[in-house]
């Protein structure tokens, strides 16, 4: 197939059309007879300024062999090359992550049609890139972060014992890895073909780190807006501020309570940085958290009092430079709603300017969305968007996938309801075991078949296989109603009981509340129920993972098989470590099988996939459990 780029079109288009010829090679290796059908096509994209923002026409003409994509913006035509290659190669938008190569082309001989794309229901839609620790250990790192931090040594000089509590010291252990840059391509080529605009490409980052702006100028190439995080107003984490005023040569005080002129010249430094590496694609975020993801006044007590002024300083200081920085008339900004911010706002204590879009967030225990959503009064023309979670670190989804294509669909409906479509970013942590939902979620932001998945899995996952994903969904225990055992809360759950063997410390009173009656009692009932549910969907699936088509068994095995032998792992743990006389060696062994579910599961491009798993931890929570054993020995 001859390809013919348009030269009005930047590099992203370039990059697509390079994806394409990856595509066609792929079907050409395995289709017999394909190539010369395909030699004889020619496919060339056009601008035509008139069309609607993003949005694309595929024409095919069999009479000329000549398929057209008309676009007028570089977003447009990407999503057109993709659309071919999806709907006419049969290449999965998320291929690499699920692991599944095209099948054969019996013959290349598309009918006359044309399809026209329609129009995104959301403005901005995106992915953040968060809580990655697989990925930024799985294959060599493109570079270390907070090498300059100032504190970085004194904090990993500390103890074994204080690093446990020391939350600088996990971000440390977290976070320092920069992904390679490959994955990093392939995450972005994954937006794109899911039809998304936007993506934070990683938490704290810092954009002064050579390594790491080029992750922002790789994501600018490609053709996405990048944003920050939400605990990084202007792309300033308070590892950025103190590594910046560190290369001045001072340390003044993170804090714009006491030294508000800091705060600004630093954001300001990066800001200006920002826009530099990626221009009119920033979309950027105001903000004013304390020391990692917690409140201003964690670290800076005063400031309790001082809030709703602080908070209305620092808006109108970061509005301002950005207005100086940012050459737009009227650059995209937002604020994520996220804790203090909302209950300043609800309390009418702040307000915000007109034209920033304000974003509500999902609860990260429940993972529906919070009180504020649904009370805030939508009057007026203000901006309204969303940020939900497919992962969420601390007490929701990580290595094992847990939120349904029909839970996903519920909540876009709830939020295309309340009109709040000026932007929509998904948090899906390491990407690949929550390929399910990602894809059903993007294909909720664009909306063309809405539909077609109200009570559905089918668009999402290999034929046939639906069944069991609703039965995957349904053996997540769940305590109480709201209250599921994901991956993430199933790792504190162990830790805590470790803890309460070792020391002999009651369970903690926040873990007991989410269990209604004797947490004993109610566990035993749960986990018994929900254990042998999942060892009867295991037993099923082996027996019949044979007669799965070869080209989904691999992901099958994976997205389904190695993450519920993971999450019955723990659950098995957590169930022989909450007896009154806990069978220490059926626990231990417990989480062995976890573990080799994760070791047999490496294989192929996903080698050493496992090797960054500090959040969920299972490799460490076996060595608590074995010095547990030890010191009772």
């Amino acid at each position: 197939m001859k390809l013919v780029p348009c030269p009005s079109f930047g590099p992203g288009v370039d990059a697509a059309f390079g994806d394409l010829r990856r595509d066609i090679e792929k079907i050409t290796a395995i289709s017999s007879g394909v190539d010369e059908e395909l030699d004889r096509w020619r496919l060339e994209i056009s601008r035509n300024p008139s069309r609607a923002v993003e949005s694309f026409a595929l024409e095919i003409s069999p009479e000329e062999r000549r398929i057209e994509i008309e676009a007028s913006d570089d977003l447009g035509a990407i999503y057109g090359i993709y659309e071919f290659s999806h709907q006419f190669l049969g290449i999965d938008p998320l291929w690499f992550w699920k692991e599944m190569e095209p099948l054969p082309l019996v013959s290349f001989s598309p009918e006359s049609q044309r399809i026209e794309s329609g129009l995104p229901e959301f403005r901005f839609r995106g992915l953040f890139v968060n809580d990655e620790d697989l990925l930024g250990r799985w294959r060599p790192s493109s570079g270390e972060r907070f090498q300059d931090w100032p504190k970085r040594e004194s904090v990993l000089s500390q103890s074994s014992t204080l690093l446990k509590d020391n939350y600088e010291a996990r971000l440390l252990g977290y976070y320092t890895p920069v992904v390679e840059s490959e994955a990093m391509e392939m995450i972005f080529e994954a937006i794109l073909r899911l039809r998304g605009n936007l993506v934070i490409p990683a938490s704290f980052i810092d954009v002064f780190n050579g390594a790491e702006a080029a992750v922002i100028r790789a994501a600018v190439q490609r053709g996405l807006y990048v944003s920050q995080h939400h605990v990084e107003p202007l792309g300033v984490s308070h590892f950025g501020y103190e590594t910046w005023w560190s290369r001045q040569g001072q340390n003044p005080q993170f804090s714009y309570l006491s030294d508000p002129d800091s705060m600004r010249a630093a954001w300001r430094a990066y800001a200006e940085e920002w826009y530099r590496l990626a221009g009119n694609q920033v979309i950027w975020q105001l903000g004013l958290r304390g020391r990692g993801d917690r409140p201003l006044w964690d670290h800076d007590p005063a400031a309790a009092a001082r809030a709703a002024e602080l908070f209305r300083k620092a808006f109108d200081d970061q509005m301002e430079i950005i207005r100086k920085v940012d050459s737009r008339e009227t650059p995209p900004v937002t604020v994520t709603l996220w804790f203090e911010v909302s209950r300043l706002i609800q309390d009418g204590d702040l307000r915000l300017p007109s034209n920033v879009i304000r974003v509500f967030a999902d609860d990260d225990k429940t993972l529906e969305m919070k009180g504020d959503f649904h009370r805030t009064d939508r009057g007026g023309d203000l901006p309204f968007g969303c940020y939900v979670h497919l992962a969420v670190w601390g007490a929701g989804p990580h290595l094992v996938q847990g939120v349904s294509p029909d839970r996903i669909v519920r909540i876009a409906n709830e939020i295309v309801g309340k009109g709040d479509t000026a932007y929509a970013i998904v948090n899906a942590a390491n990407l690949r075991e929550h390929v399910v939902g990602l894809g059903c979620w993007f294909e909720q932001l664009w909306r063309t078949r809405r539909e077609a998945f109200e009570n559905s899995l089918q668009d999402f996952v290999p034929e046939g296989a639906a069944r069991y994903y609703r039965e995957f969904f349904e053996v997540i225990p769940e305590f109480k109603t709201g209250w599921r055992l994901y991956d993430g809360r199933a790792s504190g759950w162990i830790l805590q009981l470790i803890r309460m063997h070792s020391s002999g410390e009651p369970l903690s009173a926040d873990l007991q509340k989410e269990v209604v009656g004797d947490w004993r009692d109610a566990i035993g009932c749960i986990l018994d129920e929900s254990i042998a549910r999942q060892n009867q969907l295991l037993d099923s699936m082996e027996d019949e993972k044979l007669t799965w088509k070869s080209r989904d068994r691999r992901f099958l095995e994976f997205n389904l098989i190695t993450q519920l032998r993971i999450l019955r792992g723990m659950c098995k743990c957590i169930r022989e470590l909450s007896r009154e006389t806990p069978d220490f060696p059926l626990a231990r062994g417990a989480l062995v099988e976890a573990l080799k579910a994760m070791s047999e599961s490496e294989r192929g491009r996903w080698v050493n996939w496992y090797r960054g798993d500090l959040k969920v931890g299972v490799k460490a929570l076996l060595k608590h459990l074995e010095d547990l054993e030890s010191q009772r020995a």
